[in-house]
C-alpha cells in the first residue's frame, strides 16, 4: 500500500451563524469515515475558508476528496498537491481541527494568514508549515 498525502484550499460557504455547529458536524463525519478508511489528516478553518491535509492509501484518499468536492460548504476548491510519501505527519488524528480564533491567530499570524489574507490564499509550503505548526501546539 503506498501512503498519499493530498492538500488543498477552499472558499468557506459556512454562514457565520451556523458556523461552530458547522465545524462540529464537519469534524464528527470526518473522524467517523476516515476512521473506518484509515485517513488522518488536518483541517484547518478560518471564516473565509479551509485548507486541509490528508493522508491514507491513495483510493481513500480519492474517494474523500470526491466527497469534498460536491459538499456545497466548499467553493472554489484548489488542489495543492497529492504526493506519496514515507510516513503520516498526523498520524494520531483520524481528524484534528484548529481554528482561526482569539488562541490561535498569533500562530496563523505567523504564517501571514489573517482577515485581510486568509488561508484560501497560502501557498502548499506555508499550509505545510502551518498545519505542523499548529498539531504541535495541540499535542
Amino acid at each position: 500500500m503506498s501512503l498519499v498525502r493530498l492538500v488543498y484550499a477552499s472558499r468557506s460557504r459556512l454562514v457565520e451563524a451556523d458556523r461552530r455547529a458547522e465545524l462540529a458536524r464537519i469534524l464528527q463525519t470526518a473522524r467517523r469515515l476516515n476512521a473506518e478508511r484509515h485517513i488522518t489528516g488536518f483541517l484547518m478553518a478560518t471564516p473565509g475558508g479551509f485548507a486541509q491535509v490528508l493522508e491514507g492509501e491513495a483510493g481513500s484518499i480519492a474517494e474523500t476528496y470526491g466527497r469534498i468536492m460536491v459538499d456545497p460548504r466548499h467553493d472554489q476548491l484548489r488542489l495543492l498537491a497529492q504526493d506519496t510519501v514515507a510516513d503520516r505527519q498526523f498520524a494520531g488524528w483520524a481528524m484534528a481541527l484548529a481554528e482561526h480564533n482569539e488562541t490561535t491567530a498569533f500562530i496563523f499570524g505567523l504564517y501571514g494568514v489573517s482577515p485581510e489574507t486568509d488561508i484560501f490564499e497560502q501557498p502548499l509550503d506555508v499550509l505545510l508549515d502551518l498545519a505542523a505548526e499548529l498539531a504541535s501546539a495541540r499535542a
